[in-house]
């Protein structure tokens, strides 16, 4: 069985992940209060969280991530890519035994690599020319 694991950094129907979805997948977000407590979220962020998952094709499990994955055993994990560091930190500590793919999100901007930017100004006067722009490549 393959995993689709969505987190929280992850959320959204259009997200890329779900095109890697096949018959012997399993699209899955862990509801995991020990995590959503050491993060801190308030009941407001909690609820945007669940509403957001019940528009998405995925299944809501609770119950301690770790212990989950690991009755599932799947033989590969394939999760959005977020940036957050703590999240990471407990993908790689959750997950060292599985074999894991990022998914990494849609380019916010398209812009020319080689283009010097030192301050922000310079930077969104080349970005906004792209920004949001979907049919962009």
């Amino acid at each position: 069985m393959q995993l689709l694991y969505i987190h929280d950094k992850g959320l959204g129907d259009n997200q890329p992940i779900f095109s890697r979805m096949t018959p012997n997948s399993r699209a899955l977000f862990i509801w995991d209060d020990a995590y959503f407590k050491k993060r801190n979220y308030s009941l407001k962020r909690l609820v945007f969280i669940y509403e957001t998952l019940i528009s998405m094709p995925v299944e809501i499990v609770l119950g301690e991530t770790s212990e989950i994955v690991n009755d599932l055993a799947p033989k590969k994990i394939i999760t959005p890519y977020t940036a957050d560091l703590e999240l990471r930190q407990l993908m790689s500590e959750t997950f060292k035994d599985f074999e894991l793919e990022l998914v990494y999100p849609k380019a916010f901007v398209h812009i020319n690599d080689e283009f010097n930017f030192t301050r922000f100004f310079k930077y969104w006067n080349k970005a906004k020319k792209t920004a949001f722009h979907s049919e962009t490549k």
